[in-house]
């Protein structure tokens, strides 16, 4: 079976297009250069030139196909043109079921996020809660506008299953989207020294592995027009760090950093963004995030789906031999 996926060469992206050929799928990989260091190869990967922007390339691309992966997304902390997000995350998205329509996909997994539903107050979110905030963060906004486009086409009958993550974190390459590799890297190498407030802030980290495998599951099991949280554990930034740090052997000495002084941070390094285009370091927006928890509930896909949660500290285990090794 010939099966497309968008975004070959992100961090969820090229590990579900190597997953998907190992089982003996002839993949389409859709990446803008194919010459993408991070593009996996095998021989039953065929490496696309396309982009999700263009609709020629994402028809010629999808010729064939039966299933499509749409993990592509517009996923960095900052933009210098804040209408990318919309243009890749929302059109992009529209694009890739518009075409997959005209050419006769059976069906489709696509890749959301768990900050649909952002912050937490007490409990764990579900698939069912409402959210309980605004949506201050650029790809936050734009990813639950692309829910709500495929949540149209499944309505009109195309089968259509929405995948959430959480926090992903494991073995794969170091981006500027991967923003737990950066931190587990930049501890590693002793460029992280600090933690946010007391450190008891909530977030929740899903591994790689079982990521991929719940995309796969998710096409073979899950239900047209439904969506599934892939998460793992709840960790505090403490416990985070304190895991890192026995995993490794590497032991940092760090500071507590006041949520105050880091929002005051963040509002110099955004206005340093306005005034050069660099890229800032942090912005107000996420400031604001730590104030909170962000506790997500994986119990549906694990009913429905068989979906599995690698223990945290066995996935950061193998998350750091797999940076200190590359």
């Amino acid at each position: 079976m010939k099966v497309l996926v968008t975004g070959a060469t992100g961090f969820i992206g090229r590990q579900l297009t190597f997953a998907l050929a190992q089982q003996g799928y002839e993949v389409k990989a859709l990446c803008r250069n194919t010459d993408h260091p991070y593009l996996v190869k095998h021989k039953n990967i065929e490496p696309v030139t396309g982009n999700i922007l263009y609709r020629q390339s994402l028809g010629r691309a999808m010729q064939g196909c039966q299933q499509v992966y749409h993990t592509a997304a517009m996923a960095k902390m900052w933009c210098r043109n804040p209408d990318d997000y919309h243009e890749t995350n929302v059109t992009g998205t529209r694009n890739v079921l518009e075409i997959a329509a005209d050419t006769g996909v059976k069906k489709i997994v696509y890749t959301s996020t768990c900050g649909v539903w952002g912050p937490t107050i007490k409990y764990p979110m579900n698939e069912d809660d409402p959210r309980i905030a605004g949506f201050p963060i650029a790809y936050e906004r734009t990813k639950y506008l692309a829910e709500l486009e495929a949540g149209k086409f499944a309505k009109q009958g195309m089968h259509i299953v929405t995948v959430n993550p959480s926090r992903v974190y494991g073995e794969g390459p170091v981006t500027d989207s991967n923003t737990v590799g950066k931190m587990v890297s930049a501890y590693l190498k002793g460029k992280w020294r600090f933690i946010p407030g007391s450190g008891e802030q909530v977030a929740n980290y899903a591994f790689l592995t079982d990521v991929v495998n719940g995309h796969l599951a998710a096409m073979d099991k899950g239900a047209s027009g439904e969506r599934y949280i892939l998460g793992g554990e709840d960790i505090s930034f403490n416990d985070f760090f304190n895991t890192v740090s026995q995993v490794s052997g590497r032991k940092q000495r760090m500071f507590h950093l006041p949520l105050k002084t880091i929002e005051v941070y963040s509002h110099i390094e955004k206005l340093k963004a306005h005034l050069t285009g660099l890229r800032p370091f942090f912005l107000p927006e996420f400031a604001e995030r730590l104030k909170y928890d962000q506790k997500y509930s994986s119990d549906k896909a694990i009913t429905r789906l068989g979906y599995h949660i690698t223990p945290f500290a066995e996935g950061i285990d193998k998350t750091v031999k797999y940076i200190i090794q590359y």
